[in-house]
């Protein structure tokens, strides 16, 4: 470069950096001697802290660890009940096993425990037979036997009327529960007599009196028999007269009770619509 005057300026050297003298080497150990300083600074002037952060940090931690406590135990958390100690106030005392049990409802032995067992499972029995009784009575009887179905009617037929309807040396006849074949009660037609026989005494022999004796006894059978089916025929339609009139008074009666019956349960369906 040239001057004002014209001339050249003589080149500027560089100067050199400080070396591995005495001076580098105090500069580097005065560095260390900051640090007591600065320390001292930031004890002084701490740093702000986020409160706010650490607050709801704390409450998250607190929550999290409740949720795990209840979830590890299903019993309420005996934490909760503190009980403050001292040494007069806190006394130990002895508790019968039995006692305990009997206060808590758990057997004593195993006697008791299947004796309640025992109790359930008949309890559950009874409303098992219960409920089955009460579906039985809902459903439709099943039909009875006409036969089997007796009627209290007052009827007292004579004995000696009942002794001539009986079989000589057999059972006596019973009107109520006696019943006839369909031919039996069917009419019987009119028997003609037959026209008499003139027999001279001559032929009047041994064998013609064998066969009137015969003839004889086979007709007083017959009519014996005739006559006591008669008998059995008119008590025994007296009985069913006695039957007829009770049965058809309970008819009635039954009928009466019916017609209610149906009154109501045509209230039910208006009100409430049909079953």
């Amino acid at each position: 470069m040239s001057d004002a005057g014209g001339g050249k300026k003589p080149p500027v050297e560089p100067q050199a950096g400080p070396g591995p003298g005495p001076g580098r080497a105090a500069g580097e150990r005065g560095l260390p001697g900051f640090f007591p300083l600065v320390l001292k600074k930031l004890m002084e002037n701490p740093p702000p802290r986020d409160e706010k952060g650490k607050e709801k940090l704390e409450e998250d931690e607190a929550a999290a660890a409740s949720t795990m406590a209840v979830s590890a135990s299903l019993m309420p958390p005996i934490w909760d009940k503190t009980i403050p100690y001292d040494g007069e106030s806190f006394h130990l005392e002895y508790m019968d096993l039995d006692e305990f049990l009997l206060e808590n409802g758990i057997p004593a032995s195993p006697t008791q425990l299947l004796e309640g067992k025992e109790s359930l499972l008949s309890d559950h029995l009874s409303l098992c037979l219960s409920e089955s009784s009460l579906e039985k009575e809902r459903e439709t009887p099943s039909p009875i036997d006409p036969n089997c179905v007796e009627v209290d009617v007052n009827f007292n037929p004579d004995p000696a009327d009942l002794v001539l309807s009986s079989v000589p040396g057999g059972e006596l006849f019973n009107p109520r529960k006696h019943k006839f074949a369909e031919e039996d009660l069917k009419p019987q037609p009119m028997i003609k007599k037959a026209k008499k026989v003139f027999v001279p005494d001559e032929q009047k022999d041994e064998k013609y009196w064998t066969r009137r004796k015969k003839n004889n006894v086979a007709a007083k059978r017959s009519r014996d028999a005739r006559r006591l089916k008669e008998n059995q025929i008119t008590i025994r339609a007296a009985f069913l007269e006695k039957e007829n009139t009770a049965l058809r008074t309970e008819v009635a009666e039954l009928r009466k009770e019916v017609g209610k019956c149906k009154t109501i349960v045509s209230k039910y369906e208006t009100k409430y619509g049909p079953l």
